[in-house]
């Protein structure tokens, strides 16, 4: 449940937030199924989903009753997530690639 990981399934590596006060910069990609996380310029994770693996982790774990992200969706809304302490957004940008 670090910043950049995605969350309980994949911890971020490195670790590499910016402690509180900074800002940290975040780029996520979704190509075909395949996501990759950058956090301050460098990948911190990468999955693919709709895999067996992607599968079988999401099995294993608190999401595998939650068929919309098992499955997860090619386009859609996105979810920025906090629990409880005050965060701030800046300089959002989507573009389809």
């Amino acid at each position: 449940r670090q910043a950049g990981s995605l969350y309980d399934l994949i911890p971020a590596v490195p670790q590499n937030a910016k402690p509180a006060g900074e800002w940290n910069q975040v780029s996520i990609l979704s190509n075909n199924g395949q996501i990759v996380f950058k956090l301050n310029g460098e990948n911190v994770v990468s999955f693919t989903s709709g895999t067996d693996e992607w599968r079988q982790m999401c099995a294993d774990s608190k999401f595998k009753d939650w068929e919309w992200f098992v499955n997860t969706a090619k386009e859609g809304h996105i979810a920025l997530q906090d629990h409880g302490f005050e965060v701030w957004y800046r300089n959002i940008k989507i573009r389809e690639l």
